[in-house]
């Protein structure tokens, strides 16, 4: 007699794991940008989604911190007044004197010539995969938000080739296979060099400055996503 877990297609499992890797990466990308009512509302009404998704990585046991709770409490204080978080917002990323900054490049040294250079890396990163700023959009490629994004988009994707490849008319398994192994390069080059590189940093600084609320939630979230995903991709 088989177990639950035995019976599970290996396939199925990674596809449920890349979608609740995309669920979290996409949550984040929501709550680090300027709150709002229709935000909020969504990330309180998937509440359910995230807390699913959050068990199921840490049934990988792969992190050092169990994602469950820290999402949970981030889940929970999405029902904040968008008004008031807004101020907390611009208390903590705003342009001239936030405590927090939310943009990868300016952290570290390297020389004037660095930030043009990083810059141009991450948009390489995105147009790789046929990505570009939406029209009108003023937002820098090097915020948190846009790297958590394209992690949430390469989730995505490796959810869908996975699922195409088991199905009869859907990708065939060679291909499957090749766009899962650049999918998962991509991946791991992006956190080496981007966002795990400056996002712990950037987490740790908001959790304290925050001193918990919605924002010190969603600080514990990343950091904690960010050591899950190091450790998965080795």
């Amino acid at each position: 007699m088989q177990t639950r877990s035995e019976a599970i297609d290996p396939r199925e499992r990674r596809t449920d794991l890349a979608l609740a890797r995309s669920v979290l990466y996409r949550a984040l990308a929501v709550g680090l940008r300027l709150p709002s009512v229709s935000s909020l509302s969504a990330l309180a009404s998937g509440r359910t989604a995230l807390m699913e998704a959050a068990a199921l990585l840490d049934s990988s046991r792969l992190a050092a911190e169990p994602l469950l709770p820290a999402v949970r409490d981030f889940a929970d204080l999405a029902t904040a007044d968008a008004a008031e978080l807004a101020a907390v917002h611009a208390r903590l990323f705003g342009h001239s004197q936030g405590l927090v900054c939310p943009f990868e490049t300016e952290y570290g040294s390297g020389g004037s010539f660095r930030q043009p250079q990083e810059l141009a890396d991450i948009a390489g990163f995105y147009l790789a995969f046929g990505l570009c700023p939406a029209a009108g959009a003023d937002e820098r490629a090097d915020h948190v938000a846009c790297e958590c994004e394209f992690m949430d988009f390469l989730a995505r994707k490796e959810a869908f080739v996975l699922a195409s490849g088991r199905e009869p008319e859907g990708i065939c398994a060679s291909d499957a296979e090749e766009m899962q192994d650049v999918i998962g390069r991509a991946a791991a080059s992006f956190l080496r060099d981007h966002l795990a590189r400056f996002g712990l940093a950037f987490a740790l600084r908001l959790t304290k400055e925050a001193g918990g609320g919605f924002f010190g939630a969603l600080g514990g979230v990343l950091a904690r996503l960010i050591d899950f995903e190091c450790r998965r991709l080795g």
